[in-house]
């Protein structure tokens, strides 16, 4: 465990969004009598914010800090805590800063234009328009939230507490059993994601033999970006040093190295080299 604490720690990223939507009872009643349906089948909300972006572009930007935050980590437990290698930690704080920054601008843009929101609003829902659904900006504003909380992974040897010998040895070694296996999962979460770059790839160079139809597919630089962004990755949140990930990463790396989407776009033998290429990758291991 303690090579594990060494060389990780633990961040959860907390970012909480207005859900700018309020369930409309009474128009479900409407809709369910119209349709001969029982109202408990029935589930319908108003947007609150409907024909205005500003509150869309915050929901998209967090969606997408969540994202970018799972893809930097790999999972540890159900409260949201996630390994960050310590050896990312730094470009890790690199990217959360500027993002939070970025977060709180846009709401800010967002609080002083609330009240104009509300009032396009106001035109789109016509008759079941409320003024009552809108709290003041305050309230409003409360329920935005960004943080992050850092902390080490646990050590048994860390615990002090008072009890006898033989019960405060049992209580470590169960913590140790306990973080054990939340690394474990964890790490699956590499054989995970390393698997599904290789099958994507798979598929995407699988030619249907059709070559107006194969010139039909769009290639993106992310195509070759993204695993060796991943295969980059690896290379640090492989923390139990997994040889089976480690020369998976090192094939996939060379497989794409060098390439790029005009090659793939251009040319059928290396999309088919790069697909034989994956699928022996595949072919290799005990996934």
């Amino acid at each position: 465990m303690s090579v594990i604490a060494n060389s990780a720690v633990l961040v959860r990223l907390n970012i909480s969004v207005w859900g700018a939507s309020k369930r409309n009872k009474q128009l479900e009643k409407e809709v369910a009598a119209s349709k001969h349906a029982d109202p408990k089948a029935i589930r319908l909300y108003d947007n609150l914010m409907v024909g205005s972006t500003g509150h869309q572009d915050i929901q998209k930007y967090a969606a997408n800090a969540r994202l970018a935050h799972a893809r930097k980590t790999v999972p540890f437990d159900e409260r949201g805590f996630r390994l960050c290698p310590t050896s990312l930690f730094l470009p890790y704080k690199d990217w959360e800063n500027p993002k939070r920054i970025s977060f709180w601008a846009l709401t800010d843009v967002f609080r002083v234009k609330y009240l104009s929101y509300r009032e396009t609003a106001r035109h789109y829902r016509a008759d079941i328009f409320n003024e009552q659904d809108y709290p003041p900006v305050q309230e409003v504003m409360s329920k935005f939230a960004w943080s992050l909380t850092v902390s080490p992974v646990p050590e048994s040897g860390h615990i002090c507490i008072d009890l006898p010998e033989q019960e405060l040895a049992e209580v470590r070694a169960s913590c140790d059993l306990e973080v054990d296996r939340r690394v474990a999962e964890g790490m699956q979460e590499n054989e995970k994601r390393l698997r599904a770059e290789l099958h994507g790839i798979s598929q995407k160079c699988t030619d249907t033999g059709d070559e107006e139809e194969d010139s039909k597919k769009r290639w993106h630089d992310s195509f070759v970006s993204n695993p060796l962004e991943l295969c980059e990755l690896l290379k640090h949140t492989n923390l139990t040093q997994d040889p089976k990930v480690e020369k998976a990463r090192q094939q996939l790396e060379d497989v794409m190295r060098g390439k790029d989407k005009e090659m793939f776009k251009d040319s059928p033998h290396i999309r088919a080299e790069t697909k034989n290429a994956v699928d022996s990758i595949l072919d290799k291991f005990d996934w």
